[in-house]
């Protein structure tokens, strides 16, 4: 993926543009926009997230961008600091998306090479200019969101229910680290952060992961079986959670604390499906006074 980005004036009216190639070379797609009145570095950006947007979209799961930004190159990989407040927000939607898609590089080249992207961006600018047509499509401006978390930590917990959702098991902070490009300590910073959120649970004493709601970590009451692997959900609730998530075609199945009998319980069309009742023992509420055990 080719990107590149500009703004007449600097700050001035900026657009963006991308090319998309196979590795032999042969033309996937070209699109573009007109952001209007941005820096260069913004330009650059929205076109690196529009590209990402596009590739995550199409269902890619590895993707080469080439730029000729060395700013932005060096920021996406770690080597330089994001100072600019305005740089800030898209740059962690970047690394959001990079993360979401699974295997991003990043390659920085000379203009030279970039000059398909660079025309599109040059359209771009002129449809900004109001000067052309410019036959691009605008990217809408709610594309960077704003999130309770940080980047980082949203990073962190994205890899997490991706790895419950691939494999059933929780991943370690090691893991966690190599997966987000980031330093233990940096992770277990992210992870205290989610477990005083309650967006997570670690176990006691520790850094491991323990729930995902609803997705447990550890064996319990509550196996769900789909897809040919079983998960472990915390409580009845969870389990129509997991299926909801994971499959349809699954079912989860427990005893009634009281007689013991079996009961098993599967999810259609969003609605759960089977005979029973379900009781809260304890007031939701009160569930987070002692969430391992209620």
């Amino acid at each position: 993926m080719y990107i590149d980005g500009g703004a007449r004036g600097n700050p001035g009216p900026a657009g963006f543009g991308v090319r998309v190639e196979r590795p032999d070379g042969t033309l996937v797609e070209e699109f573009g926009g007109a952001i209007g009145i941005a820096t260069n570095n913004v330009a650059e950006y929205r076109g690196l997230i529009a590209a990402l947007e596009w590739a995550r979209g199409l269902g890619y799961a590895r993707v080469l961008v080439r730029s000729d930004s060395l700013l932005l190159v060096q920021q996406m990989l770690g080597n330089y600091k994001v100072k600019h407040p305005g740089l800030q927000p898209l740059y962690a939607r970047a690394r959001l998306l990079s993360i979401e898609i699974g295997r991003v590089h990043f390659e920085h080249i000379e203009r030279a090479k970039n000059a398909h992207a660079d025309r599109l961006a040059n359209v771009a600018m002129d449809a900004a200019a109001g000067n052309a047509d410019g036959n691009v499509a605008p990217v809408p401006e709610n594309s960077v969101q704003h999130h309770p978390f940080s980047a980082l930590e949203r990073a962190v917990r994205l890899f997490i229910y991706r790895r419950f959702v691939e494999t059933t098991q929780a991943p370690d902070l090691k893991e966690i680290a190599r997966a987000t490009q980031t330093k233990d300590a940096e992770v277990a910073s992210a992870l205290r952060r989610l477990a005083d959120a309650h967006a997570l649970v670690l176990a006691p004493a520790s850094l491991s992961v323990w729930m995902a709601h609803p997705f447990s970590a550890v064996p319990t009451d509550y196996p769900v079986d789909t897809n040919g692997r079983r998960y472990w959900a915390n409580c009845a609730w969870d389990a129509a959670g997991v299926l909801s998530l994971v499959g349809a075609d699954g079912e989860a199945r427990t005893r009634c604390a009281d007689c013991g009998d079996a009961l098993t319980l599967t999810v259609r069309d969003g609605a759960i499906a089977g005979d029973g009742v379900v009781h809260y023992a304890v007031p939701p509420d009160r569930f987070w006074e002692n969430i391992a055990y209620t």
